[in-house]
């Protein structure tokens, strides 16, 4: 049986990269599925998402599923705008899980809201907030994986910000670390580091892909074991 064939893009900060998106796209075979990781469009710009998907269907058609997530550039107030624009086209996970089956296995994957550390800056003198936000985070993502890991051959982790420690890529951040601990996911893709030397790496038992346009040049593809 052929594996499942996954393509993953983000940071194309539509118009900014949308040249750079539709060449990447060329002669670029259809996927099983296609994620999007985040700050597809720039600065909350929610029109340049038809160019999005005009730039996907134009070359690879729209016979496959696409699950996204949000990154910084997409803010809280653009996301029911960004849904309402990609409705029946692009499916966003915002701390949620959806399960395909795909060339006969099933797979799983979770999407991981784009507010983070980095992301809620503004709240200086909140940091026990913060805390309490993020546990409760880690504790709904813990049980999306356990769940996720007792029905899947193959569970993926999707967000816009990277999971690991950025002064130690062969660490995970704290609470990325609590979620992962039980019930560590097969692959974690990410954007948001557009200057990564390092694209991939592995953690136990874990593969992390950043998958930033501007640090791959391209769109990247995985083949998922069967």
């Amino acid at each position: 049986m052929t594996p499942a064939r996954i393509a993953a893009i983000a940071d194309v900060h539509s118009p900014r990269y949308l040249h750079d998106f539709q060449v990447a796209l060329l002669n670029h075979e259809v996927p099983d599925l296609l994620l999007f990781a985040g700050d597809m469009i720039n600065r909350g710009k929610v029109d340049e998402y038809i160019n999005i998907i005009d730039a996907v269907e134009s070359q690879l058609g729209r016979d496959f599923p696409i699950l996204a997530c949000f990154g910084n550039e997409e803010p809280l107030k653009c996301q029911n705008e960004i849904k309402k624009t990609t409705k029946g086209f692009i499916t966003f996970l915002d701390d949620k899980s959806q399960t395909l089956k795909l060339a006969g296995s099933a797979i799983t994957v979770i999407g991981v809201s784009g507010t983070t550390i980095e992301s809620s800056r503004s709240y200086i003198g909140a940091l026990e907030e913060l805390q309490t936000t993020f546990e409760k985070r880690a504790l709904r993502l813990t049980g999306l994986l356990q769940k996720a890991s007792k029905s899947s051959e193959y569970v993926i982790l999707l967000m816009h910000f990277s999971p690991l420690l950025e002064n130690d890529p062969n660490r995970f951040s704290w609470w990325v670390e609590k979620v992962v601990e039980n019930c560590p996911p097969n692959l974690i893709i990410h954007g948001h580091i557009h200057d990564g030397i390092q694209n991939e790496v592995r953690i136990g038992a874990t593969v992390i892909r950043n998958v930033a346009l501007p640090a791959t040049g391209r769109v990247t593809e995985m083949n998922l074991p069967h």
